[in-house]
C-alpha cells in the first residue's frame, strides 16, 4: 500500500514538528511510507491524491492558532467528503490534548493525539500500514460508534527522552535542545504539566553533549536549550535547584569547541526562586546570553497564591537584584487579566513594573488566555480596565513596558469565543 504522511509546516510549529519527526525518523515506519512537509496542504492533496492509497494529513495545533486554521479545517472536511477513507486527518499538540472532543466533532479530525506525540504518531502510521483499526493505538481520541461519541484510548506511558534525537536530520530542523520535560508546579493557566506530566524528566548530560556536537558539526554554534524552567535541570523534584548537575551540564557542553551556550533566556524562562547566588556563580562561567527571562506573572502575592505560582513578588525582586548584580538584564514577564484579579492587584502589578524597571529590568506584558484542560479553562479571557490600560500604554511609550499584551487581549477574546463554540 502506497502511503503519504503529509505534515502541515509553519514557522510557529517548526520546533514541535522537529521533535515529532526526530522520533519518526528513528523508526522503521519512516522508510515504509513517504513523508513530506508543506505549507500548502491542499496543493499537495490536489496533485498527489491519485498517486497514493492513503494520505495522512497531520497538524500540530495550539489554541491560539485556531482562528488562523479554521478555514483550512473547513476545507479539509470538504476533501474528506470527496476522498473518504483514503484521507486520514490527525491533529496533535496542546489544543487537541486539551479538547479532543471538539477536535474530532467540530474541527473534523479523525484522530486527536492526547499527550506526548512521538510514539503515538509512530503507532498510528504502523496501524495504517497494517490496516488495523486506530482504536488499538494508545493515547488518541477517535469518533465513537454513536452520534457525537468520542472515545479516548488508554493513556500512553511517558516517552523515554533518551530514545530519540532532538532534531530532524532528514529535514534540517534544529530546534533548541529540550533538556527537561514536565513541570511539578500547578499554575492554573498553564497546559504544560497537563500535557507532559507533573513529573519532571531530563535528558542526560551524555545525551545533550552528543547532540550538541552534532549541531556544531552541522554549523550551528549557538546552542539554546528549552525547558519549562531553565535553571531546574537535574533537580530531583523540579522544585529546588541542583547547582552541581547544572554545572556539569554546562561544563560538558562548553567543552565542545566553538559553542556559544544560552540558558535561561528565550525560548525558555526561569522561575524567580531558582535565581540564586549559587546558580548564577555557575551559569555566568559558561553562558553567553546577557538576559534572563524571569516569570513573575503578577505583582500581587494574593494572585500569585491563587493561580498556583508558589513564589512571591519578593522572590521576583530578589531574583532581579541578583541578576543585575551578576551582569544580566532580567526580562520580567507579567500577565494582565488573570482570573480573580482586582484593581488593587493590578495596582500592585503596576507598582512592581515601575520599580523593577527603575532597577534596570526589562518588563514584558502579556494578557491571560484561557486554555483547554487547565483549571482556568472556563475563566473569562483577560481584559484590562480602560484606566489601567491607559497607564500601561504610557509605560509602553516610555519604554518601560514591552510585549504584545494589547494584541493578546483581542486574541484572547476571539480565540476563547471560537474554541468554546466548538465544545
Amino acid at each position: 500500500m502506497k502511503i503519504l504522511a503529509l505534515f502541515k509546516y509553519n514557522k510557529i510549529n517548526a520546533n514541535s514538528l522537529a521533535y515529532i519527526l526526530a522520533a519518526l525518523e528513528s523508526s522503521d515506519v519512516f522508510y515504509r511510507i513517504d513523508v513530506e512537509l508543506t505549507e500548502d496542504v491542499f496543493g499537495h492533496l490536489d496533485k498527489r491524491s491519485s498517486y497514493y492509497d492513503k494520505i495522512i494529513v497531520l497538524y500540530s495545533v495550539m489554541t491560539t492558532q485556531l482562528q488562523n486554521y479554521l478555514k483550512e479545517f473547513k476545507r479539509l472536511k470538504d476533501y474528506k467528503r470527496i476522498l473518504k477513507d483514503k484521507l486520514l486527518l490527525v491533529a496533535g499538540g496542546p489544543h487537541p490534548t486539551g479538547d479532543p472532543r471538539g477536535t474530532i466533532l467540530k474541527l473534523g479530525f479523525d484522530a486527536a493525539v492526547v499527550g506526548e506525540g512521538e510514539e503515538t504518531l509512530i503507532d498510528i502510521l504502523e496501524a495504517v500500514l497494517r490496516d488495523k483499526p486506530l482504536i488499538c493505538v494508545e493515547g488518541i481520541a477517535l469518533r465513537g460508534s454513536r452520534e457525537k461519541e468520542v472515545v479516548i484510548t488508554r493513556r500512553r506511558k511517558l516517552v523515554d527522552l533518551e530514545k530519540y534525537p532532538p532534531c530532524s536530520r532528514k529535514y534540517g530542523l534544529f530546534p533548541p535542545i529540550e533538556i527537561m520535560r514536565g513541570c511539578p508546579y500547578a499554575c492554573k493557566y498553564c497546559q504544560t504539566p497537563r500535557i507532559f506530566s507533573f513529573t519532571v524528566r531530563y535528558r542526560s548530560i551524555d545525551y545533550v553533549k552528543k547532540w550538541v556536537k552534532y549541531y556544531v558539526q552541522q554549523g550551528r554554534r549557538t546552542i539554546r536549550f528549552i525547558a519549562p524552567n531553565g535553571f531546574a535541570y537535574g533537580s530531583k523534584t523540579g522544585k529546588q535547584p541542583n547547582p552541581e548537575k547544572l554545572r556539569l551540564l554546562l561544563k560538558e557542553v562548553k567543552s565542545i569547541p566553538r559553542t556559544r551556550v544560552h540558558l535561561g533566556n528565550f525560548p525558555s524562562e526561569v522561575r524567580p526562586e531558582f535565581v540564586t547566588r549559587e546558580v548564577l556563580d555557575i551559569v555566568t562561567k559558561y553562558v553567553v546570553n546577557k538576559t534572563l527571562a524571569i516569570g513573575a506573572q503578577s505583582g500581587s502575592n494574593r494572585v500569585l497564591r491563587d493561580i498556583g505560582r508558589q513564589h512571591t513578588i519578593e522572590d521576583v525582586y530578589e531574583a532581579v537584584d541578583l541578576a543585575l548584580e551578576y551582569g544580566f538584564t532580567p526580562c520580567v514577564d507579567f500577565i494582565f487579566g488573570l482570573p480573580g484579579e482586582t484593581e488593587e492587584d493590578l495596582e500592585l502589578t503596576l507598582k512592581a513594573i515601575k520599580e523593577l524597571s527603575s532597577k534596570g529590568a526589562a518588563v514584558r506584558g502579556h494578557t491571560f488566555i484561557p486554555l483547554p484542560r487547565t483549571p482556568f479553562e472556563n475563566a473569562p479571557p483577560g481584559k484590562t480596565p480602560e484606566h489601567v490600560k491607559k497607564e500601561l500604554k504610557e509605560l509602553k511609550e516610555k519604554g518601560v513596558l514591552q510585549g504584545e499584551w494589547e494584541k493578546q487581549e483581542e486574541l484572547a477574546l476571539a480565540v476563547t469565543r471560537l474554541w468554546r463554540s466548538l465544545l
